[in-house]
């Protein structure tokens, strides 16, 4: 028996593809998917990983604006379509396939710890014991497998304030950033009349004052708010030389430039169901580099100066620049980062030039 502990994305999908022993799945919430807590789009990039129900998509988006704090502003158009899911029905669709799969899934029953016995694990939960060959963390930002099994690390949150809004002036299919406000702002779009808004970032006054000033008159419909790891490049995706594994937010799997994990837990889930043993390398060796030019990038983003978000502004608006963010995949920036600094020698000069000795391996 494997014991996955937690019942969101990358639990779900590992309990999905898993075909060498019986899943039982443990989700401390009474509904799974619920509460939601993520602003649910996604890039084309998914197709990677799993194909998406045109049932849970509720909007489509064709282009990013991105407006620097002065007003200037450019449009992105995208090549491929980004979806906007309902989030909790996307998380109860892939917890059906983990049934399909003969996954046995337990509601609202909340992983307590474990113990080593001889031939694996003993955990215990709100509701009994169980005995397991297997423990797979799934279970969040501040997973309490991490915590249990000693390699949580030295783990750094930031806290995303988003609501569910009626939102005046909106541009469907259109996703708007706004540059120098915390860390990453955005308004995505459902329709005409509702968006998701939110802003993230050190959880201080100033980041309060900056959500309050993206809702403006706003009209708030539900609050989705919740706290989002800060990916760690030395984070541990097993403990050493035992059966217990982590993925997705448990394993800081989280791209820091727009604070998004879906595909990168899903991701993990996939490599561990496909071999145990490689997992880890195959994770670092694969994805790695794209989290850790993210984080970097996230860096040198909070970093910047209303000046020189203007000066990004004036960089993309290229026309040579902006074809080629509209064709490449933002989850992925390895692909581009290089061919786009050998373009652009302005992104040199903001700092971006620390990309091109890493992705050469310098």
């Amino acid at each position: 028996m494997i014991s996955v502990i937690g019942a969101g994305p990358a639990g779900s999908f590992y309990a999905s593809q898993e075909k060498k022993e019986e899943v039982h799945v443990f989700e401390e919430h009474a509904k799974c998917g619920v509460p939601v807590a993520c602003t649910g789009i996604l890039t084309d990039s998914i197709k990677r990983v799993t194909s998406i129900d045109p049932a849970l998509v509720i909007s489509k988006i064709e282009r990013f604006k991105i407006v620097a704090p002065s007003g200037k502003s450019i449009y992105i158009n995208l090549d491929k379509t980004n979806l906007v899911l309902d989030r909790a029905r996307f998380d109860q669709s892939l917890v059906l396939k983990a049934m399909d799969n003969g996954a046995n899934i337990h509601l609202n029953e909340r992983f307590l710890g474990y113990k080593k016995i001889d031939n694996g694990y003993r955990i215990k939960t709100t509701k009994k014991t169980y005995d397991t060959s297997m423990i797979v963390g799934a279970d969040g930002p501040k997973s309490s497998v991490a915590k249990t099994a000693g390699i949580y690390g030295n783990r750094k949150f930031i806290t995303g304030w988003q609501a569910r809004c009626k939102y005046p002036g909106l541009e469907e299919g259109v996703t708007e950033i706004r540059l120098n406000l915390g860390e990453f702002s955005w308004i995505v779009p459902e329709d005409n009349k509702i968006a998701r808004v939110g802003v993230i970032g050190q959880n201080n006054a100033q980041l309060k004052r900056d959500y309050q000033k993206l809702l403006g008159k706003a009209k708030i419909i539900e609050d989705q708010s919740g706290i989002i790891p800060l990916y760690n490049p030395k984070q541990q995706l097993r403990k050493n030389g035992e059966d217990i594994f982590l993925i997705g937010d448990a394993a800081t799997q989280v791209k820091a430039t727009t604070y998004g994990g879906i595909i990168y837990g899903m991701l993990a889930g996939k490599y561990l169901a496909e071999n145990k043993e490689t997992y880890p390398s195959v994770f670092n060796g694969k994805l790695g580099k794209d989290l850790w030019i993210s984080l970097k990038m996230r860096e040198m983003m909070n970093a910047m100066t209303e000046k020189q978000s203007e000066k990004l502004i004036d960089i993309f608006s290229k026309q040579q620049n902006k074809k080629f963010l509209e064709a490449n995949d933002r989850d992925f920036p390895s692909k581009f980062v290089v061919q786009l600094l050998m373009k652009e020698a302005g992104l040199w000069k903001l700092g971006f030039g620390i990309f091109k000795n890493r992705m050469l391996g310098k």
